[in-house]
């Protein structure tokens, strides 16, 4: 069905026609982008005067679960969701299917060491368990077959915790592999030296942020050199030191806040996630959350408009979603509708006014 939404101003002021109304047209995607007419409202027409569009919002950094999790995700204007870990493969191929939901990228079951924390308390597979640089070929052989869009890889720190870890040799062999294969990779990095680790391994993405001590001026550089990007999660790293740290919680996260303003400040690229979930570990609410962290971004020196971008375009560009992140013709229409300019008054995403996947509306109340 064919929808217009008359006489509204795009949310960015790098949008086209931004400082102008529009009206803009689309199904599936976006057909037509073209002043704002004066003709009389029509059926299917969506009146946006006073109001303002934006892309859809990728979190790209959660975990599947209910439909209901999904459900609390579209309303709060999160059209994409990129999982990071979420085992059956059948879950995530049910939830692909859910109507009215987000659209999913998915890493299936994460590469970890054989006894992690992963496989041993959270339930996945013994075949996600690489035992060695040899072993790599066999995992993503798996992950290939049963349909991830890309890598997970957890890094753990062996000088900060007893958890099995992959070794160096066993990291790199998971990258090139998955490189090899057309498959970016992401790595859970919750220590500074972690970071180093996965940079040394050559991961394209490291979620997370260290909770031990801020990331040095090399680990920065090393970051830019190779065009590594942060998915930080800070919603996340507040609450593992609150569940982990007790009294030290406000110190340990004050490293994440200090590290992610670091990244900014020299020019890493930064992506909106939050690592929603509903383990009872450390639940993250699907949807809210990102406006959580969106906020959060702001409090480590980004503008509302570049974090905003972080869990838009930033975000698409990141996991190479060329078809969405933007208002423009012939991409999805992923939409969210709200009542004000979101760049100067950030918390009217929590409100929207409405929302659309693919073209098609979702129930927001």
């Amino acid at each position: 069905m064919t929808t217009r939404i008359r006489n509204v101003r795009l949310a960015f002021a790098a949008s086209k026609n931004s400082n102008h109304p529009v009206d803009v047209v689309f199904d599936a995607a976006i057909t037509s982008i073209r002043p704002a007419s004066d003709n009389a409202m029509t059926d299917g027409d969506v009146d946006g005067t006073g109001k303002f569009l934006l892309p859809g919002l990728i979190d790209t950094h959660v975990h599947l679960g209910s439909s209901n999790a999904l459900q609390n995700a579209a309303r709060a204007g999160v059209t994409t969701l990129v999982d990071l870990g979420t085992h059956p493969d059948s879950l995530i191929i049910e939830q692909r299917e859910t109507i009215g939901a987000p659209a999913i990228v998915s890493a299936g079951s994460a590469a970890s060491a054989p006894g992690s924390t992963q496989i041993t308390r959270m339930g996945f597979p013994s075949a996600s368990g690489v035992t060695g640089a040899t072993d790599a070929d066999r995992y993503l052989d798996w992950r290939v077959q049963n349909g991830s869009d890309l890598i997970k890889i957890i890094i753990e720190d062996p000088d900060a915790t007893d958890v099995p870890a992959l070794d160096n040799a066993t990291l790199a062999a998971l990258v090139q592999g998955a490189h090899k294969r057309g498959l970016m990779t992401v790595a859970h990095v919750v220590t500074a030296s972690a970071f180093d680790r996965g940079l040394d391994a050559g991961v394209d993405i490291l979620t997370h942020a260290p909770l031990d001590r801020d990331l040095a001026d090399t680990t920065l550089k090393q970051m830019l050199r190779q065009g590594t990007i942060s998915s930080p999660t800070l919603v996340m790293m507040r609450a593992m030191a609150q569940v982990q740290l007790g009294d030290r919680a406000d110190e340990a996260f004050q490293h994440s806040v200090d590290s992610v303003h670091a990244m900014h400040a020299a020019g890493v690229p930064i992506v909106a996630g939050t690592d929603a979930n509903e383990t009872p570990i450390a639940p993250v609410e699907h949807g809210p959350s990102l406006h959580d962290e969106i906020a959060y971004l702001q409090k480590c020196g980004l503008t509302p408009s570049e974090a905003l971008t972080a869990a838009t375009s930033a975000a698409a560009d990141a996991f190479g979603l060329s078809d969405r992140g933007r208002i423009d013709i012939a991409k999805r229409a992923d939409l969210v509708l709200v009542d004000s300019d979101p760049t100067i008054e950030p918390r009217i995403l929590r409100h929207p006014a409405a929302v659309w996947i693919a073209g098609v509306a979702v129930e927001t109340n």
